[in-house]
């Protein structure tokens, strides 16, 4: 009997909030372009090796990080900026992928902020994410050079030395006049 009450309940949510999805499993929409993405850490180093060709600038951030937050418009003006130079700005969120609430203040932000780049949460245990990625703390902004290496790793693991908007900016045009 719980079971068939419990169904039901699922089913009348499902009938209320407009009937099946119309996202992708998993996908939280966040208006008319803009969503945040799950994506494993393996599917993940898979739409990387994808952007071959482009530099590639990572934003890694999490809605509870007052510094990310901080920062994030600062990589919107440089996606506007550099995006028709061939470099790729992403953002990837490190929120707790269970944490619902996380999960919408993220999308409310990326909406608030026009974050039309590609936007994704990384769909593994938040410990499990910072190892895979390699990272001791967020902030954290990786760039990638057209040839899909690593090239700078921007973090605030030393409190004494923290980057900013400008070493970002700065390490993106040294990668375009290594080409030019």
């Amino acid at each position: 009997m719980a079971r068939i009450l419990a169904l039901s309940l699922v089913a009348a949510t499902a009938l209320l909030s407009g009937g099946c999805a119309q996202q992708p499993p998993g996908t939280v929409p966040a208006g008319d372009s803009i969503a945040l993405v799950p994506i494993a850490f393996a599917a993940w180093q898979e739409k990387l090796a994808g952007y071959a060709g482009d530099i590639v600038v990572v934003d890694m951030w999490a809605t509870w990080c007052v510094p990310c937050i901080e920062r994030f418009p600062h990589m919107v003006k440089l996606h506007g900026r550099y995006s028709p130079r061939g470099v790729r700005f992403i953002s990837m969120s490190l929120d707790d992928r269970e944490d619902t609430i996380a999960l919408d203040r993220a999308r409310e932000f990326l909406v608030q902020q026009k974050a039309v780049f590609d936007n994704y949460l990384m769909d593994e245990g938040i410990t499990d994410a910072f190892e895979k990625l390699d990272l001791l703390s967020i902030p954290a902004v990786l760039i990638y050079g057209r040839d899909r290496s690593l090239r700078f790793k921007l973090t605030g693991d030393d409190p004494n030395n923290q980057f900013t908007g400008g070493d970002v900016e700065e390490a993106i045009e040294q990668l375009l006049q290594e080409e030019g």
